[in-house]
């Protein structure tokens, strides 16, 4: 069945299910397709007077379809016999969507039968897939066709002028009624003079009206040379070659390139027969690859995966648990999830004997509910390779007893199989293998029968509390389970030197962001220990509100793991990210050439300028109003470049007012770079406010070794939650003068 007949069946027959809501099964009800738009059900079937129990929820907003007991409120009810049987795992499944609200949402559902679970479950898996094929590159048409189904509001193909204004307000442009409306009537008037709305071609061709092109126009007609708004392929070729940087691109592939970006072929212009690039095909160009800002293949795994492990940046996380604040909420398999989901290849599990006999993960002294060991393994083990073929790293905070650690094995051993990583017998003199050679492998890493000792600020002494999972000393490490730990924590002292030479090759351990400030001010050589082992940072202990260290500190100086807050949407995360977006994102980044041979990048303060990066930010386009009222935004961009303290800096454009729909700044900025292989630059677009705080709009930060040099079309990351946007983005120019043998080609 193709999806169209799957489409339609959903949406004229339906499917039988029972929601499950606070561990409780209710009443048989339809979901069902509407306008095969929405997926359709209700949370509360059994009070029929009570607002708000029918749902839609967008196809374009399913994130995944999970099979089985595959989330926490799934676990937590399946604990009881009753509810297993009212509900076996093989007809049970979940929606996750995402939400206004928060990040996502689960819905939980049970079928009649496994067969009817399966059935549902590939025709939302194939809507998600054909969803997610679409959204690879942004369509302009496509989109400004979803906005206009949008403001049909009943639906019979066509919208009125109040239509077309409710929209175009939320389109973030301050514009004269009188002239939309002049401009609404001329367009009618060329099919149909007794119309009165407007069809999905017809509103395209008025948004083509009031969109304003100059830039774009401006740029082609410098590369065209003879005032002509148009690139033939020869012009094009150069243009990608050249000012793009693209050089995997000829002649051949030019003129596929302009077919693409032309939707409708026979109505454009041509030289002596051949096809031309015109401005709207011009700025197809850029929402396509040839826009991106990051260099050919850095999208991709192209760095060299064969080196020890403690030469690359990995992906860390902590107190992965938890979906809220340190102090309250609830540990639940969704942090897990949602962190490998994102490309983290550390997680964290804060480990304590459970009432039922079986190892528990929660947080010590704080109002934390738990969840079960074994269920998190289940979850980590399906979610770990789907973002990436490359090891994960479990590090272990073990506070259960001895009875508890030897059951802890045979789960880890039970669950994981294989798939755990045991270390050799010489593991402490040889280096740690490399990402490729621990493709689908886990890692634990935490205190060993070998390695017991930590550091004073790793051992957190018991305070009174109404909540305390069992307690908060430490057990000795049992034998058995003590053998499973392929990354033994190891204590850092401030003879760093000495360390190098007794510490154990596959020794690993973790430092507070206090003490990294206080080694940083000593000049102690952790970058020469930071490129033989693994070392993890972690954010001091009082902030309780998940707040987020900064992750420069640790990467100057070699560090692989700075354990993040990924639940947090910051600045620091948003660095993280930008990090991480290269090389596949597949949570591993090799360390600069420096860093791996231990220097002390301290020493590059003094050195000369090796980079001269010049933005010019250009203009922009459908920015969203970030507090989602009638006020029109007034833009600008905040550009900053962090790294070394002598390459740090801030710059801002002026504010462009009233216009959100099509901004135009044109300034150009200068960076100097001693440092650029530690550089990342972050754009930033605000709304400036008179009366109150500068709102945030949205985001895109990059390390600066993997920019491409000419224009691109920077698609932000908008909101608190930093989700991506199919049309929110910035047009740039960056262009970049190395000096001093330095290339960033060769990193």
């Amino acid at each position: 069945m193709d999806l169209g007949q799957a489409l339609y069946q959903l949406e004229n027959e339906g499917i039988w299910v029972q929601l499950v809501k606070k561990s409780k099964v209710h009443v048989l009800n339809q979901v069902l397709l509407e306008n095969q738009q929405f997926l359709c059900y209700q949370t509360d079937p059994g009070f029929i007077c009570r607002r708000n129990t029918n749902k839609k929820v967008n196809l374009e907003n399913l994130v995944e379809i999970r099979q089985g007991y595959s989330t926490d409120r799934l676990n937590k009810a399946a604990k009881k016999i009753k509810f297993r049987e009212k509900a076996p795992e093989n007809c049970c499944f979940s929606i996750v969507f995402r939400n206004p609200k928060r990040a996502s949402k689960t819905v939980d559902f049970i079928t009649k039968s496994p067969h009817e679970a399966q059935q549902f479950v590939d025709l939302l898996n194939q809507i998600i897939q054909h969803s997610k094929k679409n959204n690879m590159t942004f369509n302009e048409n496509l989109w400004l066709a979803r906005k206009f189904r949008q403001a049909n509001l009943n639906t019979n193909g066509e919208i009125t002028f109040d239509e077309l204004w409710h929209l175009l307000k939320k389109f973030n442009l301050l514009l004269n009624k009188d002239y939309v409306r002049k401009l609404f009537k001329e367009v009618i008037k060329k099919s149909d003079k007794r119309k009165t709305s407007l069809n999905q071609e017809e509103f395209i061709q008025l948004l083509e009206k009031l969109t304003d092109l100059s830039k774009y126009k401006q740029i082609l007609l410098e590369l065209n040379g003879n005032g002509e708004e148009n690139l033939n392929a020869n012009q094009l070729l150069k243009f990608l070659n050249k000012i793009q940087d693209l050089k995997n691109i000829d002649l051949k592939t030019a003129e596929d390139i302009i077919k693409t970006c032309e939707a409708n072929l026979e109505c454009n212009n041509n030289n002596n027969g051949k096809q031309l690039l015109s401005i709207n095909g011009f700025k197809q160009l850029f929402q396509l690859r040839y826009g991106n800002v990051l260099k050919e293949n850095h999208e991709n795994i192209f760095q060299d995966m064969d080196q020890p492990l403690y030469s690359y940046y990995i992906f860390s996380t902590h107190n992965t648990y938890l979906t809220g604040l340190q102090l309250r909420g609830e540990a639940t398999v969704e942090g897990y999830i949602s962190a490998l989901q994102k490309g983290a290849r550390l997680l964290e599990l804060d480990l304590f004997d459970g009432d039922d006999g079986e190892p528990i993960i929660t947080h010590k002294h704080t109002f934390i509910s738990s969840i079960t060991l074994r269920d998190s393994l289940k979850s980590i083990k399906e979610y770990a390779f789907q973002k990436s073929p490359y090891p994960v790293i479990l590090t272990l905070e073990n506070h259960v007893g001895l009875e508890q650690q030897r059951k802890m094995a045979d789960i880890f051993q039970e669950i994981l199989g294989d798939q755990l990583y045991k270390s050799p017998e010489n593991a402490f003199s040889t280096p740690l293998p490399s990402p490729n050679a621990l493709k689908y492998k886990f890692l634990l890493r935490g205190m060993s029968t070998m390695t017991n000792l930590l550091r004073d600020e790793d051992i957190e002494i018991p305070r009174k509390s109404s909540f305390d999972p069992k307690s908060a000393v430490r057990s000795p490490i049992d034998p058995y389970f003590g053998r499973l730990i392929a990354l033994p924590s190891v204590k850092l002292t401030t003879d760093i030197k000495k360390d190098i030479e007794e510490h154990a090759l596959n020794g690993s351990p973790s430092i507070s962001e206090t003490t990294i400030s206080e080694l940083m001010e000593k000049d102690a050589p952790i970058s020469t220990y930071t490129s033989t082992r693994l070392v993890k940072s972690y954010p001091m202990g009082i902030r309780q509100d998940s707040s987020n260290m900064n992750p420069i500190h640790s990467w100057i100086f070699g560090i692989q793991c700075v354990a993040m807050n990924v639940q947090t949407f910051d600045e620091a995360t948003d660095l993280v990210n930008a990090l991480f977006r290269i090389n596949g994102n597949c949570g591993y980044v090799l360390k600069p050439k420096s860093l791996l041979e231990g220097q002390n990048p301290n020493q590059l303060i003094h050195e000369k300028v090796k980079m001269c990066l010049k933005v010019t930010v250009i203009c922009g386009q459908y920015l969203p109003n970030p507090k989602l009222d009638n006020d029109i935004i007034d833009p600008y961009v905040v550009i900053q470049m962090f790294g070394l303290p002598s390459d740090m800096k801030l710059v801002k454009t002026q504010a462009i007012n009233n216009n959100g729909f099509n901004p135009v700044w044109d300034e150009t900025f200068t960076f100097e770079l001693k440092c650029p292989e530690l550089a990342i630059l972050r754009m930033t677009v605000i709304d400036y406010d008179m009366t109150s705080r500068d709102d945030f709009v949205g985001e895109f930060s990059v390390p600066v070794t993997s920019i491409r040099q000419g224009y691109s079309l920077i698609r932000l990351r908008i909101g608190p939650e930093r989700q991506e946007d199919d049309a929110a983005s910035i047009l740039v120019k960056i262009t970049y003068e190395e000096y001093a043998n330095f290339s960033a080609t060769k990193l």
